[in-house]
């Protein structure tokens, strides 16, 4: 017998599982087949690598290093396959994918590859879900995204996979035109305490909890009467003086709106750049994250409100401590 990749697999399988039985139903094999397998594989080493028993198995001293043993080259078998991989694309013209959450720094992130790979095709899909990116991520089939991370939320990513903070981002707080609140230009949260909200269906970002937490230390519960997924329906509903909604700083016309800021900037979300290590784009990444930037700062001067919350000292909030670029923290305001 000549030791394989899939002995090892077996191994290991075994040892997670606890018993045979199981092990065999995660490898989609009978359990005499497995059990033939593991005695072919014990009498390659020369001894017994796991203890039967009625309850299960359990590894022998020797099976247990073979099985910390075997993790780690099943590791290394792993990243070997993914970086020969993407190393093949790389050199095949393979198309650069982009996936990240619905928002303005997801096209900027398309424009700013197209501006310094020029050569290279980009592919690109928003997912609303941090999970499901996450799993893209991990499993290679994007190379690069943009999520969102609320306090209190943080994003688990999968090995392999680094991130580093775009922006962070503030929540304005939209009103009818015709509330009482429309002309106050900035209020306290706590001012809110009696409204109504509109707010997208709750996903794995966090984003309800977090707003709902952010409310209750500012000494009142959220009142949630309307839930929707499209901007459109929220803005209608707004409009109409139904509720008010959280509203990101740049966005889609917002007729019969007023915008509100809140006082401290209590709500907002962390903007993250996500990459594959092994991908050909991670050494792009000190250039894309200055591009990122470069094109939000022109939306931002194309939205008078925010435009004015940016110059009146937003810059400091919104853009990372480690990025000392007073263009961008304090550029020249439209006359």
């Amino acid at each position: 017998m000549r030791l394989e990749i899939r002995h090892l697999e077996l191994v290991v399988e075994v040892a997670d599982a606890g018993s045979l039985r199981r092990a065999a139903a995660r490898l989609h094999l009978s359990q005499p087949a497995v059990t033939t397998q593991l005695k072919r594989i014990e009498r390659f080493f020369g001894g017994p690598l796991f203890v039967r028993s009625a309850d299960g198995v359990l590894p022998t001293h020797a099976g247990a290093e073979l099985v910390r043993d075997a993790r780690n080259l099943l590791r290394q078998f792993e990243v070997l396959q993914r970086t020969a991989r993407v190393n093949a694309r790389s050199e095949a013209g393979a198309p650069l994918k982009v996936g990240g959450i619905p928002a303005q720094q997801f096209s900027l992130l398309v424009n700013a590859l197209t501006t310094l790979v020029p050569r290279r095709e980009v592919t690109s899909r928003t997912i609303r879900e941090t999970g499901t990116l996450t799993v893209l991520l991990r499993s290679g089939e994007l190379d690069v995204a943009v999520l969102r991370e609320f306090p209190g939320f943080p994003l688990a990513l999968p090995e392999g996979v680094e991130h580093r903070l775009l922006l962070r981002e503030p929540f304005f707080v939209g009103v009818s035109a015709r509330h009482p609140l429309a002309a106050r230009g900035e209020i306290e949260l706590a001012a809110l305490a009696d409204e109504k909200w509109v707010m997208p269906d709750p996903d794995d970002s966090g984003m309800n909890e977090y707003f709902a937490r952010v409310c209750a230390s500012a000494g009142f519960a959220q009142r949630i009467t309307h839930f929707t997924t499209e901007a459109h329906v929220a803005f209608a509903l707004t409009a109409g003086n139904r509720a008010l909604c959280p509203l990101y700083p740049i966005g889609t016309a917002r007729d019969g709106l007023a915008t509100l800021a809140l006082a401290g900037t209590p709500l907002h979300r962390d903007l993250v750049l996500a990459w594959r290590t092994d991908s050909a784009l991670a050494s792009l990444v000190d250039e894309l994250c200055e591009e990122i930037q470069e094109g939000y700062l022109a939306l931002v001067e194309g939205a008078a409100f925010y435009r004015r919350w940016w110059h009146d000292g937003g810059a400091a909030f919104a853009l990372p401590p480690d990025r000392h670029q007073p263009d961008l923290r304090n550029p020249a305001p439209k006359s």
